[in-house]
């Protein structure tokens, strides 16, 4: 009985030896990648054209922060009062606005209405957190109320949570501030009276915004 012969299958004729097989399968494993790049260079494009058009953006998260003396005195000295209102909704427009916290030192009097006093009574009602100190007498008899341990530690503690800081304060105290919040990769917006802001606070800002450019929109009509 004869003995029965291995089948061995040949290599297809257009590949050869197993050197031009291992080639052949590398040519089209490039094509297949080539071909899923383009794909992902297109769906990349798509979103970027999206995301221009607004349709899959989402509005930047922002905290608007007030250093409500150093903007009332400024205010004051030229004659203008601000409606913060207003001022507000020219911050956080196209915006989601997640905190308004108005910082705002009252007077030592027990009797005095809260609403009425005067750094506070400029904020009621218009969708701020008022943050009160009672001002610090001295004996000269000058007062003061700093705020900025209270409005650092709350900016510092939002800013995971944020997008953008608008701190409304023209108070070179804050330079600092401004730049550990910038570090965390979170935009810096200084908002104030360019005669009274420190030129080390400007800047440090990612923007400065003059209030005296927008005074026809923001005073109290």
């Amino acid at each position: 009985m004869a003995s029965k012969r291995a089948q061995v299958t040949p290599l297809r004729p257009e590949l050869g030896a197993p050197e031009s097989l291992l080639e052949h399968l590398t040519e089209r494993q490039l094509a297949s990648l080539n071909g899923l790049q383009s794909v992902l260079s297109a769906i990349e494009n798509r979103l970027a054209s999206m995301s221009r058009l607004g349709g899959m953006t989402e509005r930047p998260r922002v905290g608007i922060f007030v250093d409500v003396p150093n903007i009332v005195y400024a205010a004051e000295r030229l004659k203008i009062s601000i409606d913060f209102g207003k001022l507000m909704e020219f911050l956080s427009r196209d915006r989601e606005l997640v905190r308004a916290s108005a910082y705002a030192p009252i007077n030592d009097d027990p009797d005095a209405e809260l609403e009425t006093q005067r750094f506070v009574k400029p904020f009621v009602g218009l969708g701020y957190r008022i943050v009160t100190k009672q001002l610090k007498r001295y004996s000269d008899g000058s007062t003061k109320a700093n705020f900025d341990v209270e409005l650092a530690i709350d900016v510092l503690t939002m800013s995971d949570r944020l997008d953008i800081v608008v701190l409304v304060s023209g108070d070179g105290d804050f330079r600092r501030l401004v730049e550990l919040v910038a570090s965390k990769g979170v935009r810096v917006e200084v908002v104030a009276f360019g005669a009274s802001t420190a030129a080390e606070l400007r800047a440090v800002a990612d923007e400065y915004i003059d209030i005296n450019d927008h005074i026809a929109e923001l005073r109290v009509k």
